[in-house]
């Protein structure tokens, strides 16, 4: 209830504590002052002697029972209680006996010996031993090396057997504690970037990594969880190291798991085998660089203005020239949540299934402009445009081009036009107009679905999210989104 304690081990004394002598003890708080801190290093030096990993904070105190004579400003605590000491059990004496010895025990020469080996299965049995133990003997230096942290250099080796032959065998190279796959195993190659990581090129990958290391890629601070606190440290600045044991893989290396986990949706324990790491390790590395990332990709989506969008105008918007905006929705799926308000929010009657949704913008030739926050699969796509600030970017004269099941006209100013097809009942049949209008604007939407599908080959998003990442879904769906802008454009 607010009471204070001395610091010290063994010590239980309190400010209302008084000694056999009757005098009261005494609580003494650390000096704080600057021109006391030799003073302070000193007290909490000879404090660390008896308590390890001892950190001083406004509520330590050491009490007077610990310093020599009366307390003045340069006293020092020097009477420390010691632990009860042990008591030390005696071993029984060791019996010692004489081992005797018969030395007349006649042992026939190495001659006699080998003049009874004549069988022929003894000499090949021996002949086996011998190339057992030869590869005994590579074994051990291929362990031996794997422990001193070097690869063992492949050679090749002429064992001579006792049959009169000769055979060739390959000695044993293990990497030890390395990864399976690093940066330089893909860099030679645009093909494997593109695969591994969802880049275009290798320079394309590398230009975006340097970009992360001007923000401070090399000084991360690694997620420990919701609980453990995420603010700024010492060590993002330039003149402070980061503390701690050093991380195993370098931060290219962490920057392709990363890349490989939202390119081909691997799970945490296949990550784990590929870079020999704990699935621990890989859990905080992609939670930490996945927050990173995201706040350096939100910048590759831009609003162009129309003078931008008419000078990039493909040849299937000849018809549609003022579409400043082609718009379409996309899902992907997570599991079911525990709770029923969740199940209900983000259960899809669409894919008939738990989802997250997200709206997308494109411009006519392919690249996105515009990405909503992510939603439950249960919103509707007019409640995602009236409440995600699309709306406010458009000019007048703005033209916006969508599917039919965007109903948000009454959304619009009149000065801003909606492009969908024709909204046609089940009980009547399309008209030549309605079908040569559905066909028109159906040729040029085709654009946002190509950029869809550029989304979903991001394996992570067109995999079923576990709830353990679904505190990063919206991150996740940003960055794979972002990442398409990247990518040479949908039509010319």
């Amino acid at each position: 209830m607010g009471k204070k304690y001395c610091c010290v081990p063994l010590c239980h004394n309190t400010s209302d504590t008084v000694t056999e002598n009757g005098s009261k003890v005494i609580l003494h708080r650390f000096p704080m002052s600057e021109k006391k801190s030799h003073i302070k290093r000193q007290w909490i030096t000879r404090v660390n002697n008896v308590r390890a990993n001892f950190v001083v904070n406004d509520s330590s105190r050491i009490c007077s029972e610990h310093f020599e004579g009366p307390f003045t400003d340069q006293s020092l605590p020097t009477r420390f209680p010691s632990k009860p000491q042990k008591e030390v059990k005696t071993r029984r004496p060791l019996l010692k006996y004489e081992l005797n010895v018969d030395n007349n025990i006649n042992i026939p020469p190495c001659d006699t010996q080998m003049s009874h080996i004549n069988d022929t299965s003894i000499l090949e049995g021996l002949n086996e031993n011998v190339h057992a133990m030869h590869n005994f003997e590579k074994l051990a230096i291929a362990t031996q090396t794997m422990d001193t942290g070097m690869n063992a250099t492949p050679e090749y080796v002429d064992v001579e057997t006792q049959v009169g032959h000769t055979k060739e065998v390959k000695d044993i190279g293990i990497q030890c504690d390395l990864p399976r796959m690093i940066f330089e195993d893909i860099k030679d190659d645009d093909s494997k970037v593109k695969f591994y990581t969802g880049f275009p090129t290798f320079k394309v990958f590398w230009l975006f990594f340097l970009t992360l290391t001007k923000h401070g890629a090399e000084k991360l601070n690694y997620w420990e969880g919701e609980k453990r606190s995420m603010g700024d440290k010492l060590y993002h600045q330039e003149s402070y190291d980061k503390p701690g044991k050093k991380t195993f893989l370098r931060p290219i290396d962490e920057f392709l798991l990363t890349c490989m986990k939202l390119r081909l949706g691997l799970n945490q324990e296949h990550l784990a085998d590929i870079f020999r790491i704990s699935k621990t390790t890989v859990s905080r590395t992609f939670n930490t660089w996945v927050n990173f990332i995201y706040d350096h990709s939100k910048g590759l989506i831009a609003w162009p203005t129309r003078e931008q969008i008419l000078a990039n105008l493909p040849q299937h918007f000849n018809d549609h020239v003022n579409t400043r905006i082609v718009l379409d929705c996309t899902e992907f799926f997570t599991e079911r949540p525990s709770s029923l308000v969740s199940q209900w929010l983000t259960w899809s009657e669409y894919k008939h299934h738990n989802t997250f949704k997200v709206l997308i913008g494109v411009t006519p030739n392919g690249m996105v402009t515009f990405v909503s926050r992510l939603w439950g699969g249960n919103v509707s796509d007019r409640h995602i445009v009236e409440h995600d600030g699309l709306i406010p970017k458009l000019s007048p004269g703005d033209v916006i081009m969508a599917d039919k099941g965007f109903t948000i006209e009454d959304l619009l100013s009149p000065d801003i036009g909606l492009n969908v097809p024709p909204r046609v009942s089940t009980k009547h049949q399309m008209s030549s107009s309605e079908f040569f209008k559905t066909a028109n604007i159906a040729s040029a939407r085709i654009v946002v679905e190509m950029k869809m599908e550029q989304v979903k080959n991001f394996q992570i998003l067109n995999s079923i999210l576990p709830l353990s990442e679904a505190h990063l879904a919206e991150q996740i769906a940003i960055i794979c989104i972002s990442w398409t802008n990247l990518l040479p454009p949908l039509l010319q």
